[in-house]
C-alpha cells in the first residue's frame, strides 16, 4: 500500500509539473493541492502503517490462539483416552462384579441346598469332620480291599488246586474209561512171536505206545505195537515179558501199559 501512494503522489507531481509549464497561473494552486494532497498521502500512510501494526497484532494474536488451541486439543485428546480407559476399567471392574455376584448366587443356591443342620459358621468344621470320616472310610475300604484281595487269593489257589484235582480225575477217568474198554487179542501167531489187537487208534492207541496182555488180574505180557489201524493193531510180543509157563492166547485183554501204571 505504501508503493502505491508513493506512485501515486509521483504521478500527482509530474500532472502538477506538467500544468504549471502549460498554466503558471494555476502553478500556485496546483503547488498548494499537492503539499495538501501530500498531507493527505502522508496522513493516509501513517494510517496505513497503523491498519498494517493492527494486522500484525491480530496476526499474532490469532498464532496464539492457534497454539493455544492446539494445546486445548491435545488436552482434548489425552481426556479422550483418559475417558477411554476409564470405560475398559469399569468394563473390567463390572464384569468382575458380575463374576463376583454369579459365584454368590452360586454360593447362595449351594448353601440352600445343605442339610439343615450344616450352618455356613461351621461349615468348615463339619467339612473337615467329613474328610476325616472319609479319610477313616478311605483306610477300612483299603483294609477291606487287602482282605478282599488276599481271599481272592486264595480263592484262586483253592480254585487253581480244585482244577489240579478235577484234571487228574478226568485224566484218571479217561484212563478208566481206556482200560474198561474191551480190547482184545484176536489172533496170535507164535512162530513170528506177534498178535492181532481188535482196537485201534479210535481207541488211542498210537504206535508209541506200551500194551499189556491180561488175564483176570494176572499180567500175562507186553506187547511193542508195529503197526497201527482205525481198529486193528498188530504188536510183536516181547518174550522176556512173558511169565514162565503161560502163553498170550485169543481172548485175553489187552491195555495201555501206561494207563495201567
Amino acid at each position: 500500500m505504501t508503493k502505491v501512494l508513493f506512485i501515486l503522489s509521483a504521478v500527482l507531481i509530474i500532472v502538477s509539473t506538467f500544468f504549471a509549464h502549460q498554466n503558471g497561473r494555476e502553478f500556485a494552486k496546483v503547488r498548494t493541492d499537492v503539499a495538501a494532497l501530500n498531507v493527505q498521502v502522508q496522513s493516509a500512510l501513517k494510517d496505513a502503517n497503523a491498519v498494517v501494526a493492527d494486522v500484525d497484532k491480530v496476526g499474532g494474536e490469532i498464532n496464539k490462539v492457534k497454539q493455544e488451541l492446539e494445546i486445548e486439543s491435545e488436552k482434548v485428546k489425552s481426556q479422550k483416552l483418559k475417558i477411554a480407559q476409564a470405560d475398559n476399567d469399569t468394563k473390567l471392574v463390572t464384569d468382575k462384579l458380575d463374576a463376583a455376584n454369579k459365584k454368590g448366587n452360586d454360593m447362595r443356591t449351594r448353601l440352600e441346598k445343605l442339610p439343615k443342620d450344616m450352618k455356613p459358621e461351621t461349615m468348615v468344621e463339619q467339612i473337615n469332620g467329613m474328610k476325616k470320616s472319609t479319610a477313616e472310610y478311605q483306610a477300612q475300604s483299603e483294609a477291606k480291599k487287602k482282605e478282599v484281595e488276599a481271599e481272592q487269593a486264595k480263592i484262586a489257589d483253592s480254585r487253581r488246586v480244585l482244577d489240579e484235582i478235577v484234571k487228574k480225575i478226568e485224566d484218571r477217568k479217561k484212563s478208566f474209561d481206556r482200560n474198561s474198554l474191551n480190547a482184545r487179542v484176536v489172533a496170535v501167531n507164535s512162530d513170528w512171536g506177534f498178535v492181532v489187537v481188535n482196537a485201534g487208534k479210535t481207541l488211542g492207541i498210537t504206535e508209541a505206545a506200551k500194551l499189556l496182555v491180561i488175564r483176570g488180574t494176572q499180567t500175562v505180557g507186553k506187547l511193542s505195537i508195529v503197526s497201527v489201524e482205525g481198529e486193528r493193531t498188530v504188536a510183536n510180543i516181547i518174550p522176556e515179558s512173558i511169565s514162565k509157563g503161560i502163553n498170550i492166547a485169543p481172548g485175553d485183554q489187552v491195555i495201555l501199559e501206561n494207563l495201567y501204571q
